[in-house]
């Protein structure tokens, strides 16, 4: 089917074109700005607008957004994964996870700069189209830059807040807005994308935005700031009107089947604003599965489930036995889909097959080895959901229990409990079952951590080092503490600006 997809693979080689384009207009730390000579025309506006989309991929990298950002800086950080092991290969995750990252982190610097370009890519789309024309695309826009924002702030706390090109001069010299006003801006561009959209897109526009992502991500973002830090007080009742108001249109996309979730025969069928991959060697495909766990530099780890050559790029990392234990105690369906606690490191069966037993993720791993389209280990066709039916199930629920009305909640909790094989609860839940059916809910796709943080600095710190006392003191690691519930402003970005301080801590 010729979807986002295609054109994001035609968009591999055309952004590269865009970008040589030079411009006296820019905002740093990306130097190369698009020039206003591409939004002509209809068609180029569309292919400006899929060019956002395409900055959370390989983005002419070996590595996307999500595997930087969801897993080696945020799931590789909280209390679900723990390193066996150590490589002498990727440091940067060695350092996020034993809580040792400095301001000059590579890993930290491409999160940062990746946001950004998706900002300044959606500011030349607003600012090169006017007002009441192209507004699909003009919707598309607001939603991925306030996207990028709510990332920002959530990762970095305050950041510059710029909504229109501007000079390199110009840029350096804007303050850390203030976390309210960039929260202001975001809730105005999803507002603006939720009236302009359809609820949904299919057929060749599958995989774009429609207003049931632009709504959910709204609802997040005001569970978001409902947390901490910002702990606003307001900001429950209004996560919990949004919910509202899309639920039923929510539940209509409810995959009833967990595994299912996951397949390629079901991309953009029951999520709401995934980042799209493909496979075939051109650029397009996901390298999240290429960080399961480590292996040798050469060879095929595993040999039954994939094609080829294919290699790993991480550390030994492996899922938290204590919650493998309880998963597997309560027949959890989730479990199953999400992990494997082993492979073979041979297809023959009749000498040297040995099973290599561990618990490792495997949710983005596309186990199919003949499947001569995947090319590499970045290479992996499995899109990466952002926000999916659960996301608006649970944080729904949290908002309903937060305002004392359990007793609606209970339907929403227990359809994931009952899609995950486990029993209905027979009383009204608790905080206590939300984040329980979080954590196993969204194994892989970095969505713990961020839930600590804004559960509460103490809860945060206190769960985090209690899974970080093996690195403390057997890998040189040191225990979280409130400065790395933020990750540091790079260091390159500290050089050009005089009026930034860094992150506490750091």
């Amino acid at each position: 089917m010729k979807n986002i997809k295609n054109y994001m693979i035609i968009l591999a080689g055309t952004a590269l074109l865009m970008q040589s384009c030079k411009s006296t207009i820019d905002i740093s730390p990306i130097e190369n700005n698009t020039s206003k000579q591409f939004y002509s025309n209809e068609i180029e506006i569309k292919q400006a607008a899929i060019g956002i989309y395409a900055r959370l991929g390989r983005n002419g990298t070996n590595t996307d957004f999500a595997t930087d950002y969801f897993w080696l800086a945020s799931e590789n950080r909280s209390d679900l994964l723990y390193i066996a092991g150590e490589t002498s290969a990727q440091n940067d995750q060695l350092e996020l996870r034993k809580y040792l990252t400095t301001s000059t982190s590579g890993t930290v610097s491409v999160i940062f700069s990746r946001l950004y370009q998706v900002i300044k890519e959606a500011n030349n789309l607003l600012y090169y189209t006017k007002e009441g024309e192209y507004l699909r695309y003009r919707a598309e826009a607001k939603f991925l830059r306030a996207y990028a924002y709510s990332e920002l702030v959530r990762s970095f706390g305050p950041v510059a807040l710029v909504t229109a090109p501007i000079e390199n001069s110009d840029a350096v010299a804007l303050p850390r807005a203030p976390a309210v006003d960039i929260y202001a801006q975001i809730i105005s561009d999803l507002q603006y994308a939720a009236a302009n959209l359809q609820k949904t897109y299919t057929g060749t526009d599958a995989g774009r935005v429609g207003s049931l992502a632009a709504n959910a991500l709204l609802g997040q973002v005001y569970m978001t700031m409902a947390g901490y830090p910002l702990n606003d007080a307001t900001a429950n009742a209004k996560a919990e009107a949004v919910f509202a108001g899309i639920i039923t249109d929510v539940s209509a996309r409810f995959g009833p089947v967990y595994a299912q979730l996951f397949t390629l025969a079901n991309e953009n069928k029951y999520d709401l604003f995934s980042i799209q991959f493909a496979s075939g060697g051109l650029g397009t495909g996901s390298s999240l599965a290429g960080y399961i766990t480590s292996s040798a530099s050469s060879g095929t780890p595993f040999p039954e489930w994939m094609y080829n050559s294919y290699t790993l790029q991480g550390q030994d990392m492996r899922v938290d036995s204590i919650l493998v234990k309880e998963m597997k105690k309560n027949k959890d369906l989730r479990f199953s889909a999400s992990i494997d606690t082993g492979y073979y490191n041979a297809l023959s069966t009749v000498t040297n097959r040995l099973f290599i037993a561990r618990n490792i993720v495997t949710k983005f791993l596309e186990k199919d080895n003949t499947n001569t389209r995947i090319k590499s280990w970045n290479d992996q066709p499995r899109n990466f959901p952002i926000i999916r039916d659960a996301d608006v199930y649970l944080l729904y629920a949290e908002a309903l229990i937060q305002d004392g009305k359990a007793g609606t909640a209970r339907q929403y909790v227990n359809a994931i409990r009952t899609r995950g094989g486990l029993p209905v609860l027979t009383a009204d839940p608790t905080l206590a079952d939300i984040k329980r059916e979080r954590k196993y809910e969204f194994i892989g796709e970095g969505r713990r951590f961020f839930d600590l943080v804004r559960w509460g600095e103490t809860e945060a710190v206190s769960t985090l080092a209690a899974s970080t006392t093996y690195y403390h003191s057997k890998l040189n690691g040191q225990l979280p503490t409130k400065r790395d519930l933020l990750l540091p402003i790079p260091q390159n970005e500290l050089k050009t600006r005089s009026n930034w301080a860094q992150n506490f801590g750091y």
